[in-house]
């Protein structure tokens, strides 16, 4: 279970072995050649830790023994103080609440790791050698603790070429075919079908094996019995992908997605960026919030989004700038740290989530996809070497109203490094946006998606003026669309034609041509 006080905490408290254990590790010392006595007593702990939870009457018994000298956190632990702490409490039934009930695990461990250790040596008959394979032969192949991000060969990746249809009648593409970036944008007025053909264009992919995470920024899947029509296509494409639909607020995500990092520096970082990201989507977040944030979530020994609110509170940080953060904590939108589920395995089918729950907030939609979105470039961005021209992909990442996290995007630069890059870590990223013209972003960061998309659908080409529909479109369209028809931009080569519909067109594949 994770501990209730930060990582500053661990370093600073002092830590004393009983005499026995001080006089036992000396001789590993000496047979082992260790640098020091921090060494040898991380290697008790570690010893420890493999037999599991201490009982409370073996804790007790030690309480008088005779101590040896005491070592400050920060030297014991060096720079893993995270990983050790969180080693030593998630094999504890209940929560570490204080200093002090840390303090004496750390030391019943490093005795009873100790008493271990020698009686393996004698089971050893004192040979070095035979010690060491012994001991070896104790390691898991991997270990994993709660909220580190241990690497994995990515999993169920799509290898053959993957058929997207956008236009009936036309030639389908392959998304993911060696040389493009598999990014899409789709742009359309309400009631012009954009939202009929991204569930189509999802219905595709799905029944080739691919699976998808789609943020519903409107609700366009929500369950609405009392239209027939509406509620017959729902259950239709739920039941074609095989998608779970998850509704904010009334469900919680069930992933955390806040890590600790492997080290220090890394744990710094992420505190970065989490701290930079919170700024980026909350307008109201000034340079001190920032700061706070970043210096709260590095302390955190297990960091989620109740425990930076609550650290965050306690060093006196309120206001209209971390209210945002204090919202989305009180409206369960992420699991704790402590019952989240892998974000990679959450990732092992098909999601739907659902933002109409939080009505109008757009601040608060855009931060939990940003939220959502970092955690997976940070877990899933492994580069997947292109085999026989196919680039493998692990799933789509659809954001849908995706104008409400553009205007942030040239500060935060997070949907362009996924238009990018995703494409070779296996989850090209598509958007669909009212306004065309919401994909050209500004900024440091400033991408223009329409330009860099491999496909471009936009229904609504007359919202636009002569020169943006030049750099939009490719070219000036003359004439007034009919309905259900659009403007294609495909690999460079602009045309006109009929658009697909999940309602008519049903999912289905059309082959590469």
């Amino acid at each position: 279970m994770p501990i209730a006080f930060t990582i500053k905490e661990v370093d600073h408290i002092r830590y004393r072995p009983t005499k026995a254990a001080e006089e036992i590790l000396a001789e590993f010392r000496s047979r082992l050649g260790l640098s020091d006595k921090a060494t040898a007593a991380r290697l008790a702990i570690g010893r420890s830790l493999d037999e599991g939870c201490p009982g409370r009457d073996e804790m007790t018994a030690l309480d008088g023994a005779e101590k040896g000298n005491a070592i400050e956190g920060v030297h014991l632990f060096a720079d893993d103080s995270d990983i050790w702490a969180s080693a030593i409490c998630c094999i504890m039934p209940t929560v570490i609440s204080s200093k002090e009930q840390f303090r004496r695990l750390v030391e019943y461990h490093w005795h009873r790791g100790a008493v271990l250790l020698e009686k393996d040596l004698v089971d050893a008959g004192r040979s070095d050698v035979d010690f060491l394979v012994q001991f070896a032969g104790r390691l898991p192949a991997q270990t994993e603790f709660p909220g580190i991000a241990a690497p994995r060969t990515a999993t169920q990746l799509v290898t053959k070429l993957v058929s997207v249809q956008a236009f009936r009648n036309r030639p389908a593409w392959a998304v993911n075919a060696a040389g493009g970036n598999g990014l899409v944008v789709i742009s359309g007025r309400p009631g012009s079908g954009k939202s009929q053909l991204a569930l189509d264009m999802l219905a595709q992919v799905a029944s080739q094996g691919v699976r998808f995470l789609f943020f519903d920024l409107k609700g366009e899947l929500e369950d609405a019995p009392e239209d027939r029509r509406q509620h017959e296509k729902r259950d239709k494409f739920f039941s074609a992908t095989g998608a779970t639909y998850l509704r904010l607020i009334d469900q919680s995500l069930p992933i955390n997605p806040f890590s600790i990092g492997r080290n220090a520096a890394e744990r710094a970082q992420i505190a970065s960026e989490i701290a930079h990201l919170c700024r980026c989507f909350a307008s109201q977040l000034g340079a001190n919030q920032e700061k706070a944030i970043r210096d709260v979530y590095q302390d955190l020994a297990t960091p989620d989004l109740d425990s930076l609110v609550t650290g965050i509170a306690n060093q006196g940080g309120n206001g209209v700038g971390v209210a945002i953060l204090e919202k989305i904590s009180s409206f369960k939108v992420f699991s704790p740290g402590s019952t989240a589920e892998d974000v990679e395995d959450w990732l092992g089918q098909s999601h739907v989530i659902d933002f109409k729950g939080l009505g109008s907030d757009t601040e608060a939609k855009s931060l939990i996809v940003a939220f959502v979105l970092n955690t997976i470039m940070r877990r899933l961005s492994r580069q997947i070497p292109v085999a026989d021209g196919v680039q493998p992909l692990q799933m789509i990442l659809f954001v849908d109203e995706a104008h409400l996290l553009l205007p942030k995007e040239g500060k935060a630069g997070l949907l362009g490094s996924l238009a990018r890059q995703g494409r070779s870590w296996g989850f090209p990223v598509w958007l669909a946006s009212q306004d065309a013209d919401a994909f050209v972003t500004k900024g440091q960061n400033a991408v223009d998606f329409s330009e860099l998309a491999d496909c471009g659908v936009h229904l609504s080409p007359a919202t636009l003026s002569e020169s943006q529909q030049r750099q939009i479109l490719g070219q000036v369209v003359n004439r007034k669309l009919s309905d259900g028809e659009g403007v294609i931009r495909l690999k460079g080569v602009t045309s006109v034609g009929h658009i697909r519909q999940y309602y008519r067109d049903n999912g289905e594949v059309a082959p590469i041509t």
